[in-house]
């Protein structure tokens, strides 16, 4: 409750700070300064174009980093456009984000043949104890499945559905699936198929 209160306090200290700054500029301008206020603007535009970047809410900036993650994972460059995505995070650094992007014809062709080094060399170790492998998924890897697709009292409606979908991809042939275990869990699928790419953080 405590940390939520700390939140919400920054959050409005933020916001009536905004303000001031809009009026001071106005009231800068107004006075005939317009070059002091043509200056404010510009760097008050630099600092919430940063800011909603990094909270991925800037136009973009969501695919951008799908991008990097992707190719970190993959070893292939290659643009993806969202399907879905679900953000749950709570008080104590725990929480489950899910996001699903979908990439084009030649990406699912690549991933449905791919070269020996994505086999072998990927995900790197930083990113993944067990590396790509082609689904249906193992036996001994079900209870990790099971762990990232999670259904919590309150969840209802697509989130649920989605669930039960990324398990029945995962099930399917022709995909790969890898993860790692550490702290919380990282579960990242592939299907060519669907021409799908699906990354999970479960943690808890």
């Amino acid at each position: 409750m405590t940390f939520y209160l700390i939140i919400l306090l920054i959050f409005i200290l933020l916001i009536v700070g905004l303000i001031f700054w809009i009026f001071r500029i106005f009231k800068t301008y107004k006075k005939g300064n317009r070059k002091s206020a043509l200056i404010q603007s510009s760097i008050l535009g630099i600092i919430l174009i940063f800011i909603s970047w990094q909270l991925q809410i800037f136009p973009l900036s969501k695919n951008f980093y799908i991008k990097e993650r992707t190719e970190k994972l993959t070893g292939k460059s290659f643009w993806s456009w969202k399907e879905y995505d679900y953000e749950e995070l709570g008080i104590r650094g725990e929480g489950y984000t899910l996001d699903i992007f979908k990439f084009n014809d030649e990406m699912a062709e690549y991933f449905s043949n791919p070269s020996a080094d994505f086999i072998q060399k990927y995900p790197p170790k930083d990113l993944a104890d067990v590396k790509w492998t082609e689904t249906p998924i193992k036996q001994a890897d079900i209870e990790t499945l099971n762990f990232v697709t999670p259904i919590y009292g309150g969840w209802n409606g697509e989130i649920v559905e989605r669930q039960d979908f990324i398990k029945t991809i995962a099930n399917e042939k022709g995909g790969f699936y890898a993860f790692k275990k550490s702290g919380g869990t990282d579960f990242y699928l592939i299907s060519p198929k669907r021409n799908l790419i699906i990354l999970i953080n479960h943690n808890m």
